[in-house]
């Protein structure tokens, strides 16, 4: 049975390797935006996207994708905060996760 403290630097890192994964999808989401606009800025792109519904379709969702990217990286940046200050104050984490009865007192 794990103790307290292990369970909470054990959700700490768990916390933490979320916000990475937030952050991680936000970095490849950036630049697959960036590549897919970038497509679309020289001439044949400018053609393609006048005269091809597919390409028209695809610009929408790339305009779409790039109002996500604010949020998703604001949401990163707060989880991975939170998984740190789990770590680094594991006692007030346990205290915390049994006043919200995530965590029962041992005994």
């Amino acid at each position: 049975m794990l103790e307290p403290i292990r369970t909470a630097r054990v959700l700490g890192s768990l916390v933490l390797a979320q916000g990475a994964f937030f952050l991680l999808f936000w970095k490849t989401l950036a630049a697959a935006i960036a590549t897919g606009m970038a497509r679309y800025a020289d001439f044949s792109g400018r053609m393609a996207k006048k005269f091809f519904s597919q390409d028209k379709a695809l610009l929408k969702l790339l305009e779409a994708g790039e109002t996500y990217l604010t949020p998703i990286l604001i949401l990163g940046l707060i989880v991975s905060f939170i998984g740190i200050l789990m770590l680094a104050f594991p006692k007030q984490t346990v205290q915390i996760l049994i006043a919200l009865r995530i965590l029962r007192k041992g005994g």
